[in-house]
């Protein structure tokens, strides 16, 4: 076990924590500030003949409109019809990403007409309440409610949430919304194998819709999008992605492989191929679908990203230390492929290293609170303790509430031989997080330093229900 003079180390992920909703929110007043953004989607055929019905939901007073992409392709002509009635044409579309299945559209619609709703860029925690807002079975304006049961991330494509809230064929593309009133995800799909199991892409995913070129009318997309790669191809790899999402690997990688021999040059396909390998702990079959996506559209930093990843969690560093490298001349403000590296670089004690890839970290991002913790990690073990104190600080600045922080500060204290200020940072990373094993550990051997052997034993009897091996290392240290 780890001792008091050891800097957690370990710690190289950051778990943002969010505040619960108050239960008092009135779900009726949020639903009718919601509705009034949210609008059914009838799309045509190139005859102007009804093909299918959708959901989307406006982002600003501009006319822009989310929806599924899917709600779109294959359609020449759709229409928006609003919570009033009042039907509006599609103009433009303005952009489009096909792996997380959302498309923006601009609508011809009067701006004092237009009610949009706030996008959050934050994921939803699990078991959070959501309410969806859609037109199922054509149904408009209809309203479910239920929690998230689970978050899953497809590397380079992007992150999903299942749901507990019920979707049906008209639900694609609505709005998903936290109680403060918020999108933080897009209905995308239901798969129907024994039970129901509801899917939606994350609000992020939607703040990073970006422009491939001009806006196009529909009828000219549709057109440009049937000349790019056989459909056949797009479908099976939205079927292989759909099993993956619900965990379902071993199946999704048949829809993958057939997509890869329609369309060999399908970038989605060797993506999504790879990560089923992943998570069938094929290696060397995950590395060459990584790298065969790669050699489809070498300069996609998000593709040499993935690959890196996977390098970094199967321990090959060096390799992935290379692919951040290539991430980062191909776009060097990619902010996580630096922070990968500062891990890398720490772990292989190459500390000042480390340390100036979580500094170009900061400079992307002020408060990137991750970065500081782990630049006070680097100073701690470069012997720089009062830097790694000021570190830890700025992590607080950011978070007040990571015990972590004033557990590490509490360990250099004990370095720099203060024993009150180490009694008081372990004391407020417990504060924090009352059940911190840690914390009451080192507290125990602090107060224990300190001749306070009443208090060391009190700590003995707090950890005796938290963690019987630590609480007999401390009663070792106590009694022998």
């Amino acid at each position: 076990m780890k001792n008091k003079a050891n800097i957690i180390f370990g710690l190289l992920v950051w778990l943002a924590s969010t505040g619960q909703i108050r239960a008092e929110v009135n779900l009726t007043k949020l639903v009718d500030k919601i509705r009034p953004a949210v609008v059914t989607v009838v799309v045509y055929d190139v005859k102007r003949q009804v093909t299918g019905i959708g959901s989307g939901f406006f982002i600003d007073k501009s006319g822009h409109l989310i929806t599924n992409y899917h709600v779109l392709d294959g359609s020449y002509a759709a229409d928006v019809r609003t919570s009033d009635g009042k039907t509006y044409p599609i103009k433009l579309v303005v952009a489009d990403n096909k792996s997380v299945d959302l498309v923006k559209v601009l609508v011809d619609i009067p701006r004092k007409e237009i009610k949009s709703i706030k996008l959050s860029k934050d994921l939803p925690s699990i078991a959070e309440q959501i309410l969806v807002v859609g037109s199922p079975m054509g149904l408009e304006q209809t309203v479910s409610e239920g929690i998230v049961s689970s978050i899953r991330e497809i590397p380079a494509v992007g992150n999903f949430f299942q749901m507990s809230a019920p979707i049906s064929l008209g639900s694609s593309g609505s709005p998903v919304i936290n109680l403060k009133g918020q999108v933080i995800g897009v209905a995308t799909f239901q798969v129907l194998r024994g039970q129901n199991l509801n899917f939606a892409v994350a609000g992020e995913s939607v703040l990073k819709l970006k422009p491939t070129g001009p806006a196009l009318a529909m009828s000219r997309w549709t057109f440009n999008n049937s000349l790019e790669q056989p459909k056949l191809a797009e479908e099976l790899c939205r079927q292989g992605y759909s099993f993956s999402i619900n965990g379902e690997d071993q199946k999704a990688l048949q829809f993958f492989k057939q997509a890869i021999e329609k369309d060999p040059k399908n970038t989605m396909a060797w993506n999504g191929l790879g990560y089923c390998h992943v998570g069938l702990n094929n290696h060397q079959a995950a590395v060459k679908a990584y790298q065969q996506a790669i050699k489809t559209d070498p300069t996609d930093a998000t593709l040499h990203y993935n690959l890196a990843n996977y390098y970094f969690k199967l321990e090959r560093r060096q390799e992935a230390i290379d692919s951040y490298h290539r991430v980062i001349s191909l776009n060097p403000t990619f902010e996580r492929a630096y922070f990968r590296l500062g891990v890398i670089y720490t772990q292989l004690n190459r500390l000042d290293e480390g340390k100036a890839a979580f500094e170009k970290v900061i400079r992307l991002n002020p408060d990137a609170a991750p970065a500081y913790f782990n630049i006070g990690i680097a100073y701690s073990k470069l012997g720089h303790y009062h830097e790694a104190i000021n570190a830890n600080r700025q992590v607080l600045r950011i978070k007040p509430n990571f015990a972590p922080a004033y557990h590490n500060m509490g360990l250099i204290y004990g370095k720099l031989g203060q024993p009150h200020d180490e009694v008081k940072a372990y004391k407020e990373a417990i504060r924090v997080e009352p059940d911190y094993v840690s914390a009451h550990f080192n507290l125990g051997l602090a107060l224990l330093q300190k001749g306070d052997k009443t208090g060391a034993l009190d700590e003995y009897k707090i950890l005796k229900k938290l963690d019987k091996e630590k609480a007999d290392n401390l009663f070792n240290k106590i009694y022998y």
